[in-house]
């Protein structure tokens, strides 16, 4: 297993199987078409027997594909072929003058997208020698006319290929990079939120399994108490009514303890709370606000709204606390406000507020002036406006008036209470 940690698992056969059929197709016809009905002289048997070639690459690809996972060396060993296959096709038909010559970078954007970036770089510097072999040697195609290239122009031919080669494969290696990094950390929130709901779930399971059986138990306890007051202790089975009794006194303290650490955690699950409850519990249970000042403001007169305690908001309001929390110089106000449709809660920091440049992205991934830093990948806040949207909110951010930072969340009270 590589250290890579953007490493993938293999290509998918069928995908490559399909493209490389229709990359033979092509080839074909493109060979048959400039030979009979434009009417260059080619060398078509050799460009048909390369063809031939790789259709019978491809075959061998799905049968070993069926057999067993092709992993990332045969991969690029296949891709490899590709680039020699496609050389090959081009030394035949004219070199770098032939028009399809930028083919040969194809191989290499499906490396840098599947691929990891050594095997990436092996290929683009397989793609350079071939098109340096190319710029020299070659079977030239007739035109029907005398053509003269000038020199300069196939230099130029050949630095644009192998420059393209490097851009196009360095661009598309960094944004499946990027792709695979945030499906990643998605999924990892995701998990997270599953666990916590199984979590719960667990809890609620354990706490009516301990009720349920409470009845029963009682039951059992009641019809060995009268055993054991009939049976005197010189009964054979005087002692295994008392052994009875016992397991039965064992079990109730086995559920007593079920309940008291689940009841509450249970009820807490199941039961709503008053959001300012929940905001100061986040605050004081799962971040460190050791050098921050936190103040809940809300009008405190009025019956303040309660909420579900679902994963999705808790998870979002904690990454947006968070956030305040590590850019505030000292404050961080957390105001609520409701109507009878919404609520509303507006997170201020006296720290230094958005960059200018980064505020028109802000929640969207990738978009931090600490992302790649150690512990930080610019994906907080989009991963707390992606978990508020799934359950019909919204979220925006701004600098205060003030200075700081402000993020205004919007939520239906329909759907959290």
């Amino acid at each position: 297993m590589s250290s890579d940690p953007l490493l993938r698992g293999p290509i998918d056969p069928q995908a490559i199987f399909v493209i490389r059929w229709v990359a033979v197709a092509g080839q074909l016809a493109a060979l048959l078409f400039t030979h009979s009905i434009l009417g260059f002289e080619l060398p078509l048997l050799p460009a048909m027997a390369v063809i031939g070639c790789s259709a019978i690459v491809n075959f061998w690809h799905i049968h070993a594909a069926r057999r067993r996972r092709l992993y990332q060396q045969a991969n690029f060993l296949e891709l490899g072929f590709d680039v020699i296959q496609i050389a090959t096709l081009l030394f035949l038909t004219g070199g770098l003058l032939n028009p399809f010559s930028i083919l040969i970078l194809a191989p290499v954007v499906v490396s840098a997208a599947v691929l990891r970036r050594k095997s990436t770089l092996l290929l683009v510097g397989l793609v350079a020698v071939s098109v340096s072999i190319l710029a020299m040697f070659y079977y030239p195609l007739n035109w029907g006319q005398p053509v003269e290239f000038p020199p300069l122009y196939l230099v130029g031919l050949w630095l644009a290929l192998i420059l393209s080669s490097c851009f196009i494969g360095g661009y598309t290696w960094w944004v499946a990079s990027s792709a695979r990094r945030l499906s990643g950390t998605l999924a990892e929130a995701k998990l997270a939120l599953i666990e916590e709901q199984q979590s719960r779930a667990l809890g609620a399971l354990a706490t009516s399994a301990a009720h349920k059986l409470g009845s029963p138990l009682n039951t059992i306890t009641v019809v060995a108490h009268e055993l054991s007051r009939d049976i005197g202790p010189d009964d054979p089975i005087y002692e295994d009514i008392k052994l009875l009794r016992a397991e039965i006194e064992r079990c109730r303290v086995i559920i007593s303890e079920i309940d008291s650490h689940t009841s509450i955690k249970s009820l807490e699950a199941a039961s709503p709370e008053p959001v300012a409850a929940l905001i100061e519990e986040i605050i004081y249970s799962r971040l460190s606000p050791n050098q921050t000042n936190f103040k809940l403001v809300y009008e405190r007169d009025k019956p303040i709204p309660v909420v579900w305690r679902r994963p999705e908001l808790i998870h979002a309001l904690e990454n947006l606390l968070q956030n305040a929390n590590e850019f505030s110089a000292h404050d961080v106000t957390v105001n609520i406000e409701w109507t009878a449709i919404d609520l509303h809660i507006t997170i201020v920091d006296d720290g230094p507020g958005f960059a200018r440049v980064l505020l028109a992205r802000a929640g969207q991934p990738w978009n931090s002036t600490r992302a790649g830093q150690e512990g930080h990948r610019g994906l907080g806040l989009f991963i707390a406006r992606s978990l508020l949207e799934s359950i019909g909110g919204s979220v925006s951010f701004a600098n205060d008036n003030l200075g700081g930072g402000k993020v205004r969340i919007s939520l239906p009270r329909e759907s959290i209470s």
